[in-house]
């Protein structure tokens, strides 16, 4: 389960700053929805102590085991949403709860030459225990358990610059998978896919949430066929 509580999401005064300085205008306007056809009042920024809000106030609460679609315009906070309830940015108010562990799957990975499928995923699951530690017995166990999961495991000794996109999407997934994360989040992870391999990835998103009990969160302009694969809808 994932909560969150009147929170706005945005950047600190001095990333704001930057940000500001590299703008052609010094205010933004938006509007966005918690849920479809709700709007909330407008967020006019900057904020006055020099934080720059980009969404928010969000109030929802996404159950155990829901695959949620995020969607919303470029520059609407979806990235920045997902950073934060992540713990890569801080709320600039509010408060948020994920029950657990989250983990955001990063996007346009380099398929890097001379990487195994199998060698890829253990080296994101030694982003959760250090890079000098190696993986105890529950770890390789979680890492093979990932591997089935993804239904990838003829790939696991192909090298990752010789799949398919699609394939290599759920490589990714399968690194968050071995975190045993309670929300598991996505930005545009069928960005650049075709229609076969974008289908297949958003029907596995589904099936993951379902399966785990995580609660998966994945970011889309793909409206119809994100509708299609997913409990529930955050609109921004």
């Amino acid at each position: 389960m994932i909560t969150a509580t009147e929170i706005i999401v945005g950047y600190p005064p001095r990333r704001a700053a930057t940000k500001r300085a590299a703008a052609s205008s010094t205010s933004v306007s938006l509007r966005f929805a918690p849920y479809p056809g709700k709007c909330s009042p407008e967020v006019d920024l900057p904020h006055a102590d020099g934080a720059t809000g980009i969404a928010g106030p969000l109030s929802f609460c996404f159950e155990d085991g829901e695959c949620v679609m995020l969607r919303g315009r470029n520059g609407s906070g979806k990235t920045t949403l997902m950073k934060t309830l992540a713990g890569l940015l801080k709320p600039l108010s509010g408060s948020f709860e994920t029950g657990g562990e989250a983990v955001l799957v990063p996007t346009r990975i380099p398929k890097v030459k001379g990487f195994a499928v199998e060698e890829f995923i253990r080296t994101g699951t030694l982003n959760g225990y250090g890079a000098f530690r190696k993986l105890d017995k529950e770890a390789e166990r979680a890492l093979e358990e990932a591997i089935n999961m993804m239904d990838i495991g003829d790939l696991a000794a192909k090298d990752i610059s010789k799949i398919s996109d699609g394939e290599f999407q759920k490589a990714c997934i399968a690194t968050a998978l071995t975190r045993k994360a309670n929300v598991i989040m996505l930005d545009e992870p069928t960005a650049f896919l075709d229609v076969e391999n974008r289908i297949m990835v958003l029907r596995t998103l589904q099936n993951l949430a379902h399966e785990t009990r995580s609660t998966v969160i994945f970011s889309t302009h793909d409206i119809h066929d994100g509708s299609l694969y997913s409990d529930t809808v955050l609109a921004l």
